[in-house]
């Protein structure tokens, strides 16, 4: 059985992402298996609130309360950013790839492609091996930009990659869409009639994602 890891997006939980994704899951079938982590840290309400008003992003209030919302590292206000707590969600992503074995891909929604694409070019460092795996899927992402990481995405990285990006979204986030593909290696990538969210409600899309993964084999 393949594995997949899925990554969910900033102030979400894994049962959240779990529910966008399970279309996938039905179209794979019983040959893979798709592993939720939760991201470690917690989100307080008001930086989520803030980010609702910064985006514009429709979350209703009842989404917003103690242990509703996570994530893997919470960016700081300076410029370029500082991702805090980072060392805390990387130590315990390293335990779940050793717990879980074999991982054939990752898929990041948003927050966590950003983190998929942290962990994809921890992956290409020759004396990195705690994450490992074939492909990834990065949607609705962002390149990361914490100037701890930005060197390493100076030269392309070498990993099959498919990048979903909503023709609805802002201006800003297919800029760093679209930065975030240059950053690999013939780097694919599907328009999907969205804006910042998967294209649960577009089945036909759901089933191209899951196409290219059985193409990985």
């Amino acid at each position: 059985m393949k594995k997949i890891i899925c990554l969910h997006g900033y102030a979400m939980t894994s049962a959240w992402l779990q529910s966008w994704l399970d279309q996938i899951q039905h179209q794979l079938g019983d040959d893979y298996q798709l592993l939720y982590p939760q991201g470690p840290i917690a989100c307080p309400a008001e930086e989520v609130r803030a980010m609702i008003a910064r985006f514009n992003i429709p979350l209703p209030e009842t989404r917003i309360g103690k242990g509703k919302n996570w994530c893997w590292y919470r960016a700081d206000e300076t410029q370029p950013p500082r991702y805090r707590q980072i060392e805390e969600t990387l130590a315990y992503l390293t335990e779940y790839f050793a717990q879980h074995g074999t991982i054939d891909g990752v898929i990041g929604w948003s927050q966590g492609a950003a983190m998929t694409a942290i962990l994809a070019a921890l992956r290409q460092q020759s004396q990195e091996r705690n994450f490992r795996f074939n492909w990834a899927i990065l949607c609705g992402g962002f390149l990361p930009g914490d100037s701890r990481y930005q060197p390493l995405f100076e030269r392309p990285l070498n990993l099959p990659t498919l990048h979903v990006v909503g023709k609805k979204e802002p201006a800003l986030m297919k800029t760093q869409a679209h930065k975030l593909q240059t950053a690999f290696l013939n780097a694919e990538r599907l328009d999907t009639p969205c804006d910042h969210i998967m294209p649960v409600k577009f089945p036909a899309e759901m089933e191209k994602i899951s196409h290219w993964i059985k193409c990985r084999d």
